[in-house]
């Protein structure tokens, strides 16, 4: 396990100065008065965390308590969220939850300890972010439709690198491969960076990744893109079809982020800690980070949220069902 922590305090800057003047939201004196932990299970520069350091500030300023952004990685992301849940339902532990511990989960780990849906309490969405099929860019395959003819011509000799099995990386290229009818080869890794690395070597022939992984090898000439792996075409890629426009099933790849305090938290610190993330959120600094981070602001909020949680766990229960996928 790898623990990291940063302070924010209340009164740091961020940019937003209009913001970070504005006076302290008020729970109704619910709000314990100590630094509030927000755990990220998954490493620093991650999408998850990427997103909890820009809020962490601009939170802290509007609820006038310090804000620590703690990592607790492993397990795909479950140990963050199992700590959250046994944590006091006093505003004093939140979570930064991720559709992988605390949607895909659910369906992949027959032990998970702790229901995604019964033992949070949700606050609020924050982000989405997309992703897209890659190839290196010394690859024959020029489109989608290369891939696939290559993959029906020789079944089981195209693989895929994913973060490790029951990632989006690895939902999304087995409804790809669902869709298409191909018979793909799984090459899983201990994360996004090791399955990077390989696919930029060339030891795997493509991968479904996520936008902020693969644009800046994209612009170095080192990834090609095929497809948007998202109902809608990506902004920063407007001109790259999706999937779903060239005929391969209705792919809608993306991984989401949200906050959430345990079970039975308060509807006073509910209600202040939502409020805090709308404040965060016209920061024209955070603005600026989730944007340089591909991601998709969402509006979700507390039983919306919820609900969206619900859906989420029963369509990858429904994936992981029909594609066979389980944890080895």
């Amino acid at each position: 396990m790898m623990m990291m922590r940063r302070h924010f305090a209340a009164g740091a800057l961020l940019g937003g100065a209009t913001l970070l003047r504005a006076a302290p939201l008020r729970a109704q004196a619910a709000w314990p008065q100590r630094p509030v932990r927000v755990l990220v299970g998954f490493a620093p520069g991650g999408f998850a965390d990427i997103v909890a350091r820009a809020l962490a500030e601009p939170m802290a300023a509007a609820l006038g308590q310090p804000f620590v952004v703690e990592n607790r990685t492993g397990a795909s992301g479950t140990l963050a969220s199992a700590a959250a849940a046994r944590a006091p339902a006093d505003g004093s532990v939140l979570l930064l939850g991720h559709s992988t511990p605390n949607a895909v989960a659910a369906a992949l780990f027959r032990d998970l300890p702790y229901d995604p849906v019964r033992d949070f309490t949700p606050i609020a969405q924050v982000a989405q972010h997309p992703h897209m099929l890659v190839v290196p860019a010394a690859s024959p395959f020029r489109s989608a439709a290369d891939l696939v003819a290559a993959a029906r011509a020789q079944p089981g000799s195209i693989t895929y690198a994913s973060a490790g099995i029951g990632s989006v990386h690895h939902l999304a290229s087995a409804m790809f491969a669902e869709a298409a009818g191909l018979d793909l080869t799984h090459v899983p890794y201990r994360g996004s960076a090791p399955a990077m690395a390989d696919l930029l070597a060339g030891r795997v022939a493509m991968a479904i990744d996520g936008v902020a992984a693969v644009a800046p090898q994209i612009a170095e000439g080192k990834l090609r893109p095929l497809a948007a792996a998202t109902m809608a075409r990506i902004g920063r890629f407007p001109d790259l079809p999706t999937l779903h426009e060239q005929g391969y099933g209705e792919i809608d790849a993306m991984s989401w982020v949200g906050l959430f305090g345990p079970a039975d938290l308060p509807d006073a610190i509910q209600t202040a800690a939502a409020a805090a993330v709308d404040r965060a959120m016209q920061a024209p600094a955070v603005l600026r980070m989730l944007e340089d981070a591909s991601t998709i602001v969402a509006t979700r909020r507390g039983a919306e949220f919820g609900r969206f949680v619900a859906a989420e766990v029963d369509r990858y229960k429904a994936v992981l069902g029909d594609n066979q996928i389980a944890l080895q």
